[in-house]
């Protein structure tokens, strides 16, 4: 059981703080932090000058998320790349966002996207285990995404077995899902979980995602929003869920304040 946050937390706080880099990364793990989540499309760009920067924090990677086009073009080599270069940085798991649907989209366009990212999950499945890295999807909060709901990611699962679940605790409240009851429901296929807490009060800052009521939802340090996230690691840990816990708050107006506070929070439910 460990912590992990978003490096693209770590990068804004450096910036926000107009400090280098690795010294808020070396700061980071002073909060107890030992993994970071990273972004493929980033992290390409210097593999072995992000994982050198980590190793020298003590710090390693917990997950890398990259985003796809399966549905538009059937072509699982972009995603095998992926797989290729979680495994350069020492990833186990891989959250992979398979492609977006447009709302005008014919229910013919639909199944055949939809049978599209299946497929290259399948793909990415295979290669992933002979790697040792698990394949996740996540509950994305975006109208678009086939995938935003507790139904739909169970579609997923059904259609590839191997298939497992980064459950995200902010997301499903944007199509008005219950988030326990989403818990539930997938429980059994979580393998990775995201810490994301919600406020509904403007005075928190930070650009407010737009929710398909009209809600309006803020960053909010873990455990200080609307989120019943006590309740939400209460089941985690009853589950016997021994994973890693990656903070998120995109968007937050001083990150590396809203990442020591997520992160006392947690160690305090954890036990850490």
């Amino acid at each position: 059981m460990k912590l992990s946050v978003f490096f693209h937390h770590i990068e804004t706080a450096a910036k926000q703080r107009g400090i280098s880099l690795p010294e808020m990364v070396k700061e980071t793990r002073s909060y107890g932090i030992e993994a970071v989540e990273v972004d493929y499309a980033a992290a390409s760009q210097d593999i072995a000058g992000l994982k050198s920067m980590l190793d020298d924090a003590g710090m390693g990677v917990a997950c890398v998320y990259g985003f796809f086009r399966f549905g538009e073009k059937r072509d699982s080599a972009p995603g095998l790349a992926f797989l290729d270069a979680a495994a350069a940085l020492g990833a186990d798991k891989v959250l992979v966002i398979p492609g977006f649907i447009g709302g005008d989209a014919s229910q013919e366009e639909r199944s055949h996207s939809l049978q599209g990212m299946a497929a290259a999950l399948k793909d990415m499945c295979q290669h992933g285990a002979r790697q040792g890295i698990t394949v996740t999807m996540e509950d994305f909060d975006d109208a678009s995404a086939p995938f935003s709901t507790s139904d739909e990611l169970l579609w997923f699962l059904e259609a590839v077995p191997d298939l497992r679940i980064t459950f995200d605790t902010g997301n499903f409240i944007y199509r008005g899902e219950d988030v326990l009851e989403a818990y539930g429901k997938l429980r059994e296929h979580v393998v990775h979980v995201h810490c994301k807490d919600r406020s509904l009060d403007a005075g928190n800052g930070g650009a407010p995602k737009l929710c398909v009521d009209g809600t309006k939802l803020y960053p909010s340090p873990v455990g200080d929003g609307c989120i019943p996230l006590a309740d939400l690691v209460d089941r985690f840990k009853e589950s016997g869920y021994p994973g890693t816990y990656a903070i998120e708050h995109f968007d937050a107006v001083d990150q590396s304040h809203y990442m020591k506070q997520s992160a006392e929070w947690l160690k305090i439910r954890l036990g850490l």
